[in-house]
């Protein structure tokens, strides 16, 4: 199914990428425009604040000159910021009203003012805590204006103010440019945020590739990770490890297919054979006898095959919790040595126990009797009569060690790392006469490798072989 592009994750990854990055530019440009808006009225109110001081110093200092004198000077030296100046006289007795409003022709009639309580608020004032104040109103234009009610004696409130337009006009033209700014950047890092992001996910694409040309006929694919040290080259890594295992898996399911097609058909193949010539024409009591009993023995290894197959099914299904009951392998041990003592009597080959110490092991007890039982089993099985088998367990090193040394006819060096493998037999001529399905040495290790057992195989041709599995101790 191919991923729709609005729904992909480099596309997700991306938007996510805009909207935070575009969250961040706008409170950027919020704070940023803030601080400029908070700057031009801090300037704004120091020149209302030096008119209102211009103000008064022109009327308290030239003796003679009115208050309409004073602010028709001030008005003039300030012209380039348009001031709107007046002089709001408070009554002092007979309760809180303006007595008398003095101001220029450019100010209409009973425009430009506040309530009365502000008046008296603001005479209350000082110079730390200067009363300044936004007026909207219509007589004085569609733009705000500035306003600052400046104390001084009388008690008298020069009102000063000045028109925001400029103010505004700087605001509008900084709000343009950083939505211009903030857009071209927003653009750029996107263009540069999904080209790293694609960049990034690209090794996941070819993950998506790989799997699609991935079949179990060809497991041999794999992702070049480009030595890469990050989340995604662990993603490949471990991909790849994946596909390994499959890989391997894959091939021992083949092999194990093929073995066992072969081994279950050869004597299914007997069994029909000698059935097919028993019928062609009658038979004596002898033969059908000799017949019956040969099916009886393909039957039987049948059935041998089978149940070893199941064992081996039934060890890769358990869980870890099933190995963490506390066994006692030496009780195993003996009780298994016990057990193949008759069939050691009956070949004559001596079995003996040199040396078994107490071993606490964490693990399964049927699966450690059986593998125990094959390994003896095993040595008895290749041993020639009048041979020796010795079985031995002790504590070396931290470890228990199960030791199995017979004097048999040994394994050729080659064939060693092959013993371990399904239905490998090592001397196929023989097989028949030693009864063995090449099973045995595979429980042998697969049960070994659940409970965490290291074997070592030494052998020598018509000397004998040693069997050597190291197990942790529970301690």
């Amino acid at each position: 199914m191919k991923t729709k592009k609005f729904r992909s994750l480099s596309f997700k990854l991306t938007l996510w990428y805009i909207v935070i990055l575009g969250g961040i530019i706008i409170l950027a440009g919020i704070f940023q425009y803030q601080s400029f808006k908070d700057s031009l009225l801090d300037e704004l109110d120091a020149k209302l604040l030096e008119i209102a001081d211009e103000t008064y110093e022109t009327w308290y200092r030239e003796r003679g000159v009115s208050w309409e004198d004073a602010i028709q000077k001030t008005t003039s030296r300030f012209q380039s910021y348009q001031p709107l100046i007046q002089l709001v006289k408070l009554k002092e007795r007979g309760g809180k009203k303006i007595e008398e409003v003095i101001h220029t022709t450019s100010i209409e009639e009973g425009s430009f003012l506040f309530d009365v309580r502000t008046y008296y608020r603001a005479d209350r004032s000082d110079i730390d805590n200067l009363i300044y104040m936004t007026l909207s109103e219509e007589k004085l234009g569609s733009i705000p204006v500035r306003a600052l009610l400046f104390p001084v004696r009388g008690p008298n409130i020069v009102q000063v103010g000045i028109s925001l337009e400029n103010t505004e006009i700087a605001l509008r033209r900084l709000m343009i440019i950083m939505i211009l700014a903030g857009g071209g950047l927003l653009f750029l890092a996107s263009l540069g945020g999904n080209f790293i992001i694609r960049k990034a996910l690209k090794p996941v694409k070819s993950v998506v590739q790989t799997a699609k040309d991935i079949s179990a006929d060809d497991l041999s694919l794999r992702i070049e990770t480009g030595q890469r040290q990050d989340e995604i080259g662990e993603l490949v890594d471990t991909f790849n490890d994946m596909i390994s295992r499959l890989e391997k898996s894959v091939k021992k399911i083949k092999q194990f297919s093929g073995d066992v097609s072969h081994e279950l058909r050869t004597p299914l193949t007997i069994i029909r054979g000698e059935i097919e010539v028993l019928l062609r024409k009658e038979r004596s009591i002898k033969e059908y006898q000799k017949t019956l009993k040969s099916t009886l023995e393909e039957a039987a290894y049948l059935e041998r095959i089978i149940d070893d197959l199941l064992f081996l099914s039934r060890i890769e299904g358990l869980e870890k919790k099933e190995f963490d009951k506390s066994v006692q392998l030496d009780e195993i041990l003996l009780k298994v040595v016990e057990s193949q003592e008759l069939a050691s009597k009956k070949k004559g080959i001596t079995l003996d126990i040199k040396k078994v110490e107490p071993a606490q092991i964490k693990g399964e007890e049927i699966l450690l009797e059986r593998m125990a039982a094959n390994i003896i089993d095993n040595a008895i099985r290749y041993t020639h009569p009048g041979g020796k088998v010795e079985v031995s367990l002790d504590k070396k090193d931290g470890t228990f060690t199960l030791l199995v040394q017979d004097t048999g006819i040994g394994i050729p060096e080659e064939s060693l790392p092959l013993i371990f493998d399904r239905f490998y037999v090592v001397d196929k001529s023989r097989f028949k006469e030693t009864g063995g399905l090449g099973l045995g040495l595979s429980i042998v290790k697969q049960v070994a490798d659940c409970h965490g057992g290291k074997i070592e195989v030494t052998s020598e041709v018509n000397k004998g072989t040693s069997f050597l599995i190291r197990f942790p101790d529970v301690q």
